[in-house]
């Protein structure tokens, strides 16, 4: 009997510990591999082998912030960097404009700014009536493309059907030279300064360069921490100059923009108008001609005299 009592007490001294062990063990535990995928068709970093250069060398600065192995990857398409369980990605503006829910750790920088201004560039075309009936060539990202040519670049004032078709391109240097070089298109969307001779034939407004994000939501707080020093610190070079602070505010921009708007006249509250009486009376001629009342209106008849 006295070893039982002594026995019990024990278990619940070790399943104490033991709770207690799992409570504070609330800090996940770093994970043993990080993989980092990139999918930015906007980008021209000239060769897919300069693409894949880029996103690894992003991958070794990771690894040595945080001490885990990390893999970098590249994707010639949206579906197949979902598919694949990246924890990491950057990700063109478009593609995250359609994916919002995924935190976001950096802005990618191309030159000097985090968002690079649009335009309408064409081949053979004076105006954009002149492009009716003809071919647009676009990058296609596979998220929300329509969207984003009629609403985000054209602002939702351009039917539909106006393009006779449109051709859709792998990446935006591919897009320009459909364009420029093969000519199987008339007109293409591009960043400024990619047109390769094209003339431009009116601005479409800005759009924020790739976003640096976190698709894989389980990854330890203190290690998404660490990849974010990572990439902010990353020098890079090349297409991608460097990375900024995060900033979700443009892409939620870019999102509002990419849904259709429907334009209606505003009509504007009419302010009250004041005016005298007079304004709007018409006074006879003879209202200030003095009259000349008869006479017997002044005396009255006196009584019958009495006798």
């Amino acid at each position: 009997m006295r070893k039982l009592t002594i026995i019990i007490p024990t278990l619940c001294l070790v399943a104490a510990v033991g709770a207690l062990a799992v409570k504070t063990g609330t800090s996940q535990p770093a994970p043993s591999k990080i993989v980092v995928g990139i999918y930015a068709p906007s980008v021209e970093f000239g060769t897919s082998q300069q693409r894949l250069d880029y996103v690894q060398g992003l991958a070794k600065a990771i690894e040595a912030q945080t001490g885990v192995k990390t893999e970098g990857k590249s994707f010639a398409s949206f579906s197949a960097l979902k598919s694949a369980g990246v924890d990491f990605a950057i990700l063109d503006a478009q593609c995250y404009a359609t994916n919002l829910g995924w935190n976001v750790l950096a802005n990618a920088k191309i030159g000097d700014g985090t968002a690079r201004s649009w335009a309408l560039y064409a081949s053979g075309a004076g105006d954009m009536q002149a492009l009716k009936g003809k071919k647009l060539a676009y990058v296609q990202t596979g998220c929300n493309d329509n969207g984003f040519i009629d609403n985000a670049m054209l602002e939702s004032e351009v039917d539909a059907g106006f393009f006779a078709s449109r051709v859709g391109k792998p990446d935006l240097t591919a897009a320009v030279a459909e364009v420029a070089s093969y000519k199987g298109a008339q007109a293409v969307f591009a960043p400024v300064g990619s047109q390769k001779g094209l003339a431009k034939l009116f601005d479409t407004g800005a759009v924020p360069n790739p976003a640096f994000v976190q698709v894989n939501g389980k990854v330890p707080s203190s290690t998404v921490a660490s990849v974010g020093t990572a990439v902010t610190r990353f020098g890079g070079g090349g297409a991608i100059s460097g990375w900024s602070s995060p900033s979700k505010g443009a892409y939620q921009g870019l999102a509002g923009r990419m849904g259709r708007v429907v334009k209606r006249g505003v009509f504007a509250a009419p302010e009250p108008v004041r005016f005298e009486v007079k304004d709007v009376l018409i006074e006879p001629s003879s209202l200030n001609e003095a009259a000349a009342p008869d006479v017997d209106l002044h005396f009255e008849e006196p009584p019958a005299r009495m006798e």
